[in-house]
């Protein structure tokens, strides 16, 4: 092979070696600030009492339902408030995820209201069409929510198998749903 040919290749491989390390780095990055904000958040395996049997959260509707942990295999539970602008700006992944992933049930849980009508409003303008309840100061306790949005996966089980608070995007809704 000539010199000409040589040097293309090795170029090649210098930008993919350099953009490479910058990946690495950013995915470095990203998982240290999962864990930085998530710290304070339920541990992951952590079992948690079924929201259906909460005397700290009531539906906001009474016509929706809620399924007991053993009856979905996944369950994404999604805490907001009315007030929140980043969980506003959170409701399209949502929604793409709730068609993506049919068998994970998604229960909005509305903390920090002032009035049910508020929540409504809410749901209504950002168009969040999924069951909502209506939870307290010592549900948001149990639940170890400083944040807004803060999210939880839990299993059949009723256990915590991941985490994260902060804008809710499509590809990490995804990833922690595995």
């Amino acid at each position: 092979m000539s010199d000409l040919q040589q040097k293309p290749k090795s170029k090649i491989i210098r930008i993919i070696n350099h953009w490479s390390t910058h990946l690495v780095l950013i995915i470095f990055i990203m998982m240290f600030l999962t864990q930085l904000l998530t710290r304070h958040m339920l541990s992951d395996n952590q079992h948690v009492s079924n929201l259906t049997s909460s005397a700290h959260a009531q539906l906001l509707k009474p016509e929706d339902s809620l399924k007991e942990w053993a009856d979905a295999p996944q369950h994404l539970v999604y805490f907001f408030a009315p007030w929140c602008t980043v969980c506003a700006l959170s409701q399209p992944s949502l929604d793409v995820f709730t068609t993506m992933k049919p068998n994970t049930q998604v229960i909005m849980v509305a903390l920090d209201w002032d009035n049910p009508q508020a929540v409504e409003d809410f749901k209504q303008k950002h168009q969040f069409d999924l069951p909502t309840l209506l939870g307290d100061q010592t549900l948001k306790r149990q639940w170890q929510v400083d944040a807004y949005p803060s999210y939880y996966f839990i299993d059949s089980q009723g256990r915590v198998t991941s985490k994260d608070r902060g804008l809710v995007t499509l590809p990490g809704l995804l990833a922690r749903s595995i």
